[in-house]
């Protein structure tokens, strides 16, 4: 008797362990939305170097340039494209005027094309450290440091 009841109580707490594991699928992390206009852009991005700045894909230099993983959450297409058209005009600063790192002004257009289609396909979900944060919102306790670290420089 006292065997049935340990099995009954065996059975229901793992009932519950799986039923509390099941409530809560995962957050999305980065995921990456392929087109062929997409893939042929990732080509590009590759024969320009600049992953040689950039992280995207979770491959690259981390530090010298923005990562771009999440960009297409952060930024409609419409931006990209006017950014490559003329990166100076909606990011005064950019890196991207011929001095350290490519004149995306001096590319045909379909390669601007394929560069914003492949940087909106780089989608972040809630889960992910690229996903963009509203103005205000709380931070991490990395992203503190980080923050309370440069303050100090």
């Amino acid at each position: 008797m006292f065997g049935l009841a340990l099995l009954v109580v065996v059975a229901a707490l793992g009932k519950g362990v799986m039923q509390s594991r099941a409530a809560a699928p995962p957050q999305l992390r980065d995921h990456y939305e392929w087109t062929e206009a997409g893939l042929a852009g990732h080509a590009l991005y590759r024969s320009l170097g600049c992953h040689n700045c950039h992280r995207a894909l979770g491959v690259g230099e981390i530090g010298h340039a923005p990562v771009l993983d999440g960009t297409g959450t952060r930024r409609t297409r419409d931006w990209l494209k006017r950014y490559f058209e003329n990166p100076l005009q909606l990011v005064p600063g950019s890196a991207h005027d011929g001095h350290l790192g490519p004149d995306f002004r001096a590319l045909a257009a379909d390669e601007r094309r394929l560069l914003a289609e492949f940087l909106f396909g780089l989608k972040a979900g809630p889960a992910s450290p690229n996903y963009p944060r509203p103005p205000g919102a709380a931070v991490s306790g990395a992203d503190m440091r980080r923050s309370e670290w440069a303050a100090t420089r």
